[in-house]
């Protein structure tokens, strides 16, 4: 397949060397012992190595993905604070060939804007560039105002957010610490040291995926609560949350209710609710469980599942009822081991996945993970098959 270099290829080139020469310029001017820096520039370069199989004793495929991320943040006045983030990842190996559309399926941005784009596709290989961070942040007294594509993040447990409806969370996406973005506008009011008024717009891919939302946030009685309420994509959606403690056990937990917004009275309510308890021991063992439960999930196998679907808050889990435990140990300050299961009652499937994390030096890190799925070829995580990851980090 001939490469391709499209028009946001051309723009992307424009605002990486406008940061590059805005940042040049600025050390230029001056000398940099008479002038602070008023710029930050960061990220990492990863490598990641995956096998996978459905059967250990049928055809193994690997996967190779060489990720960097760029973080810029300027720093234009005491109020205004300007933020571009982007990740670039190299796909090659034998996924890359085996699945139909697979560059197609990577490179699709469900944002207002279209920020995502390959650089060139190959039988074998792409590189793909997402700008996924580019806003504007403005903060003066109890103020504060982003527009651009950001993180809205509402979420209060663990691994499934009600709350969060603005970006719903896939745990088994591991590689993608930084979470998707959403096209807004972010309008926050502190009334409090821990309590806000903040309400947020966002733009989708069509106008049926815009998204209108406010929330409250208090403490009371040593919890942190939070009410939302307004519309979200096709839904009307009220929410609740909290965070807080029972002795020394964190315990947190969310509430969403949704509504179709067209026929609403001849509508029913759909409930999705998770709670999370995590507690560490005085040797830093720490043990974590979670549970989520969705009105509309399905009380038996859901069906087959696309693993390359795009989550919403009804979609969080497929079954009515999942359920995690985690728990995570450092052998040394520069080892440590953990293992996260989930379990699905409702169609008896299965997730475990065990990890082992070494830090090698300051900022150079290697990572042994597994996914492994078990259950019938209709259940939730029946599907999935083995996946077993090698990765290195190197942040700078």
């Amino acid at each position: 397949m001939p490469f391709k270099i499209e028009y946001k290829v051309i723009l992307y080139l424009i605002f990486s060397l406008s940061f590059s020469n805005a940042f040049s310029q600025e050390e230029a001017e001056e000398p940099k012992e008479e002038k602070q820096r008023n710029w930050v520039m960061n990220g990492y370069l990863k490598y990641l190595q995956t096998v996978s199989y459905e059967d250990i004793n049928g055809e193994w495929l690997t996967n190779n993905i060489i990720h960097n991320r760029m973080n810029f943040k300027w720093y234009a006045s005491n109020s205004l604070t300007a933020i571009a983030e982007f990740r670039n990842r190299i796909f090659y190996g034998e996924t890359v060939k085996t699945i139909p559309n697979y560059a197609d399926i990577i490179s699709r941005d469900y944002g207002y804007m279209d920020l995502s784009f390959n650089w060139i596709e190959m039988e074998s290989f792409f590189i793909h560039t997402i700008v996924d961070r580019v806003y504007l942040d403005w903060a003066h007294g109890n103020w504060q105002v982003r527009v651009g594509r950001q993180r809205i993040n509402w979420g209060q447990t663990y691994v499934w957010n009600p709350n969060d409806v603005f970006n719903a969370y896939d745990f088994f996406d591991f590689d993608y610490e930084e979470r998707p973005g959403s096209d807004a506008a972010l309008v926050r009011y502190y009334t409090g040291a821990t309590s806000s008024v903040e309400f947020a717009y966002a733009l989708g891919d069509s106008t049926e995926a815009t998204k209108t939302v406010g929330m409250v946030k208090i403490n009371k009685a040593g919890y942190d609560f939070q009410f939302l309420g307004g519309r979200v994509a096709k839904d009307i959606a009220l929410g609740l949350g909290w965070s807080g403690q029972i002795k020394s056990a964190g315990f947190k937990g969310e509430f969403t209710f949704l509504r179709p917004f067209k026929n609403y009275s001849q509508e029913f309510w759909t409930m999705v609710a998770s709670i999370s308890l995590d507690y560490t021991f005085k040797n830093s063992l720490f043990i974590q469980t979670e549970a989520i439960y969705n009105s509309d999930g399905a009380t038996g196998a859901p069906g087959q599942i696309s693993l390359f679907q795009s989550l919403s808050v009804r979609t969080l889990s497929f079954t009515r009822i999942n359920w995690l435990t985690q728990v995570s140990y450092p052998i040394s300050p520069l080892i440590t081991a953990g293992a996260a299961t989930m379990y699905s009652p409702n169609d008896n499937s299965f997730f475990f996945g065990p990890n082992v994390d070494i830090s090698i030096t300051e900022n150079f890190y290697f990572l042994l993970t597994g996914q492994i799925f078990k259950g019938s070829a209709a259940s939730q995580y029946g599907p999935g098959g083995t996946f077993l990851f090698g990765r290195f980090k190197w942040s700078f």
